[in-house]
């Protein structure tokens, strides 16, 4: 019964450590946003 104990804490504090990891690896301040860049296209007149 011990043992079960120390393997759920340690689940639990993995899977912490994980979640934290992956929030983390985003830029949350919006500076990194992808960003859309419009071309103008020529259209041809005759053709």
């Amino acid at each position: 019964m011990k043992t079960k104990k120390y393997v759920i804490a340690i689940a639990i504090f993995g899977g912490m450590l994980f979640l934290a990891n992956a929030a983390n690896s985003f830029e949350q301040n919006g500076e990194q946003t992808a960003k859309i860049e419009k071309k103008l296209r020529k259209i041809p007149t005759k053709g």
